[in-house]
């Protein structure tokens, strides 16, 4: 409804016919629109969420069969920019409910891109506060749906809070339907709608930051972070190097290194940069501790294990960072996370 909003407040005319051949091909919702005398019939199917750029391909054959019925368009709750070129190219018209839309068929070519951010959520939020966030990446971490379900006592120990205030996180979360009663003090998490909701919520790690320039590989840069990381002084690689490392996609043209504490640049043989445009080395100190794992992600390079962050924080780095090759990996990457439980 949303979508269809934006599109009448945007001077074009919307007719709804739903139902009028619609279903035979998997439509759910028929719409004709018209703008300067032209008039297109769109088949349309509605998203709880955006496909990531990886599922687009395997949406081919419910666009062939949209297209029995009008030109095939989809509607999601917000459509970035990246991907709604690589939707373009896909030959999918699309919609928004935040106001953007690319609406393509035989005569009629209808764009508009806001200056929106993705929407928050009309819930309510998240938890907040003390261990919230380590209770979530907890709760979403390979290995928690093999065996038992977690407990609140399991869950405090690895965020490092108490055992009430997990179980108050817990009650919250259920509370939004992202984790339910198990019994006997367990609790069984919906991971996928967990995972996307803390990515849709998360304000970042915060803290400070340096920028940093190499002339080695960041993959090679990573691994020698890797040398000095302690578990008393961790350094830990994200995006682009961590999740190539756990999902192979490209070749890394950045990282993005997490420590508890300041690192010389010298130490790892980097030099110092201006910001994002001429750094391909990213320091940073967290705010946010809960981007270090309780239980350690290792990946293995040349002989050397590089620690990772958490992979939900990769995950947030890749698309903070941007680009339609990084809006990929991450949804690479968060396939890789629900397939490990």
């Amino acid at each position: 409804m949303e979508a269809v909003r934006w599109l009448r407040e945007s001077g074009l005319q919307v007719e709804d016919h739903t139902g009028a051949g619609g279903g035979d091909a998997g439509a759910d919702a028929v719409l004709d629109v018209a703008a300067d005398g032209r008039t297109a019939r769109f088949a349309v199917q509605v998203r709880g969420r955006a496909p990531y750029p990886h599922e687009v391909e395997r949406l081919g054959r419910s666009r062939c069969r949209l297209a029995d019925a009008g030109s095939p368009a989809m509607i999601a709750p917000f459509v970035s920019e990246p991907l709604g070129s690589i939707l373009t190219r896909a030959g999918w018209s699309w919609a928004d409910g935040q106001g953007n839309f690319d609406l393509r068929a035989p005569g009629l070519v209808l764009r508009q891109r806001r200056p929106a951010s993705a929407p928050a959520p009309g819930r309510r939020s998240l938890p907040r506060g003390s261990g919230s966030f380590a209770v979530i990446r907890a709760l979403a971490a390979p290995g928690e749906g093999a065996g038992e379900e977690p407990g609140a006592t399991a869950l405090a120990a690895r965020a490092g809070i108490s055992q009430p205030r997990a179980s108050q996180v817990l009650r919250q979360l259920c509370d939004l339907g992202l984790v339910e009663r198990a019994g006997h003090g367990r609790w069984i998490p919906h991971r996928e709608a967990l995972v996307d909701r803390f990515l849709a919520e998360y304000p970042g790690p915060g803290g400070s930051q340096q920028y940093c320039y190499s002339l080695d590989p960041p993959a090679k840069v990573a691994v020698r972070a890797g040398q000095v990381s302690t578990a008393a002084r961790p350094v830990l690689a994200s995006a682009d190097v961590g999740p190539d490392l756990l999902v192979p996609w490209r070749r890394p043209s950045l990282v993005i290194l997490y420590a508890r504490h300041l690192i010389d640049p010298s130490s790892l043989g980097l030099t110092g940069a201006q910001g994002t445009h001429d750094a391909n080395v990213i320091v940073r100190m967290p705010a946010d501790q809960s981007v270090f794992p309780a239980r350690a992600l290792l990946a293995r390079v040349q002989g050397h294990d590089v620690p990772l962050a958490d992979p939900l924080q990769q995950i947030w780095d890749l698309q903070d960072l941007g680009g339609a090759d990084r809006l990929e990996a991450a949804g690479r990457l968060r396939q890789w996370l629900l397939e490990h439980p």
